[in-house]
């Protein structure tokens, strides 16, 4: 069943991106750390040849990058292996982005992406299509049975599902989130241990919903410019 629930209490207990402690985060690193990322950030653009579509917009010791045509904001949390600017191919270059990361402090390895479709197809549409790519990808998939979290911000009430799969890294929970905004599909695509599911959930829609809100704030956008 699609999950469109409000958690109020998901901004009290939020994993580490709540807007507090990106603050504290951002008044802690040094010159040298916010050096650092802003170099990876900008590591990152030239290796997905991304100049023209993502801006380095990194304000504090995580590299951060940002889609200039739909806003799509993504943090990368160090990790080599997963860290990555996505260009899908499309029509119209840079209509079919997207980036990957992983967060061990959270156990959560997420995709994020921002989609012009035409004709949009409806957001119930496009987390149909992601749940049946996990299926098609792991035919052993079955239903999650507990509660997905959603976190609903000044109007961004994004739908989610989640489905539980067998990896060679064991059970895991993974979960697909959705909202259309001006024009935009944009989706996140998550997955970690079942048994941290909740939180996996929790950190995945927060961090997807505040993305939504802080998207097109133009001094946040070009911070790194």
């Amino acid at each position: 069943m699609f999950a469109r629930l409000l958690f109020v209490t998901s901004l009290v207990v939020a994993p580490p991106l709540s807007a507090q402690e990106a603050a504290q985060a951002q008044s802690r690193a040094t010159p040298e750390q916010i050096e650092t990322a802003k170099a990876e950030a900008n590591r990152l653009i030239a290796a997905a040849d991304a100049g023209d579509l993502f801006v380095n917009i990194t304000g504090n010791a995580t590299p951060t990058v940002r889609h200039r045509a739909s806003g799509l904001i993504c943090h990368f949390r160090g990790s080599p292996e997963t860290d990555r600017i996505l260009i899908f191919p499309n029509s119209t270059r840079g209509d079919d982005v997207g980036c990957a990361t992983r967060d061990p402090s959270v156990w959560v390895e997420t995709t994020w992406y921002a989609t012009r479709y035409t004709p949009m197809p409806t957001e119930e549409a496009i987390l149909r299509d992601a749940m049946a790519a996990i299926r098609n990808r792991f035919p052993s998939a079955r239903p999650f049975e507990g509660e997905i979290s959603s976190a609903e911000i000044e109007g961004v009430t994004p739908i989610s599902d989640g489905l539980v799969v067998e990896t060679n890294m064991g059970t895991l929970f993974t979960m697909a989130t959705v909202e259309h905004q001006d024009g935009w599909s944009f989706k996140a695509r998550a997955s970690g241990p079942l048994e941290k599911a909740a939180a996996v959930s929790l950190f995945t829609t927060l961090n997807f919903s505040v993305m939504l809100t802080m998207r097109n704030i133009e001094p946040f956008a070009s911070a790194g410019e």
